[in-house]
């Protein structure tokens, strides 16, 4: 498709040119619509590379808009969807290799091309280690919330969640981007295996690996984990018309302590955010938290279930061999809590409040 009028330029590019103009005081109509220019650019990027991408972008005299983070990470997700597809590519100048022909054919019995349904016809996983009610005060209770920042070193972030963490006593619901701190870990483990707390853990699938190499190194096995359940989950996956695709990335953080309160914001479960990335959480009570315990359904009902903690390169030629559990049996007991933890509940007591055991007559509900 091309644009009419040799003068006509995409709808950035002319909103760019307008406001650049110190004369002009029209004010620009905000659209806030699907960009069927961003559309045409992204497909020709997911099917000729950035050569393809900036065509488009001239054809349409649009800006390019893609930033070099943003080709990277849809070329490395392309990578992963088509692996044979590189791999061919990497023949193209041979002369005895396959036609174009041949690869348009390969390209069709990898994608569909037609049939990308939205919801899965497979019935969504049970919580079946439990999932109680929330409680009556939280529901008719007026939403609270409190900011912390991670720039006050005397009050952090990671204590705030190991010491809700410790103070759990019906569920412990995550959803985690990056997770490679082992003294969470350990928290989460003692609550699950000698309070008997049920733990859902989500995590980012691109960041899996992480998780996994830190549980190799703690020397754990599936098996230390009785009560608690890891998944995995990807972000929304683009298609183009072509049937290419590439997924996004899960980047909520946030966790669900008994259906009562929710710590949610920028912090992640990693040694760096603890130490020098800034960062905040807010602290929320009330009514509000029903909303976050239907996003982590929704979210528990999307992921899919980590059935082997080993780590394998998905372009590599040995990804059908079969790989040893990077995990062995714990020999530690988990670590207890800082006396930094103590210390701040004692300045904010309101954050250790309202962790309730289940209303009298509630029954844990499932999905």
């Amino acid at each position: 498709r091309k644009r009419e009028g040799q003068g006509v330029s995409g709808p950035l590019r002319n909103r760019l040119e307008q406001l650049k103009k110190p004369w002009w005081r029209e004010p620009t109509p905000l659209v806030l619509q699907h960009s069927e220019t961003a559309r045409l650019a992204v497909d020709a990027f997911l099917e000729q590379g950035e050569r393809g991408y900036l065509s488009a972008i001239a054809e349409e005299r649009e800006l390019p808009f893609l930033s070099t983070l943003d080709m990277e990470y849809m070329s490395h997700q392309r990578n992963l969807s088509y692996p044979e597809l590189n791999a061919m590519k990497d023949k193209e100048g041979d002369p005895g290799d396959a036609d174009t022909g041949d690869r348009s054919s390969l390209c069709s019995e990898l994608t569909s091309g037609t049939y990308f349904p939205l919801m899965s016809d497979v019935h969504p996983p049970e919580l079946e280690l439990g999932w109680p009610g929330i409680p009556l005060l939280t529901v008719s209770g007026q939403t609270q919330a409190t900011v912390i920042f991670q720039r006050n070193k005397a009050n952090s972030i990671k204590d705030l969640f190991r010491s809700l963490i410790s103070r759990a006593r019906t569920v412990i619901a995550i959803v985690m981007d990056l997770f490679t701190d082992m003294e969470i870990l350990c928290d989460l483990l003692e609550a699950s295996s000698r309070r008997h707390v049920p733990v859902y853990l989500i995590l980012d699938e691109e960041y899996l690996k992480h998780f996994v190499e830190m549980c190799n190194k703690m020397a754990l096995t599936q098996d230390s984990f009785p009560n608690m359940r890891i998944r995995c989950l990807s972000g929304d996956t683009y298609y183009s018309k072509a049937g290419k695709k590439f997924a996004g990335q899960v980047l909520e953080k946030f966790i669900l302590i008994d259906c009562d309160q929710v710590l949610a914001g920028t912090y992640s479960f990693t040694w760096l955010c603890s130490q020098v990335h800034t960062s905040l959480v807010t602290h929320f009570r009330g009514q509000i938290v029903a909303e976050f315990d239907k996003e982590f359904r929704y979210l528990y009902a999307e992921s899919k279930a980590v059935t082997s903690f080993s780590v394998s390169d998905p372009l590599s030629q040995n990804t059908s061999k079969s790989t040893e559990s990077l995990l062995k049996p714990i020999q530690n007991d988990a670590e207890t809590l800082s006396a930094s933890s103590t210390v701040l509940l004692e300045r904010h007591p309101e954050l250790g409040q309202g962790l309730l055991p289940p209303c009298p007559g509630a029954r844990p509900q499932q999905c």
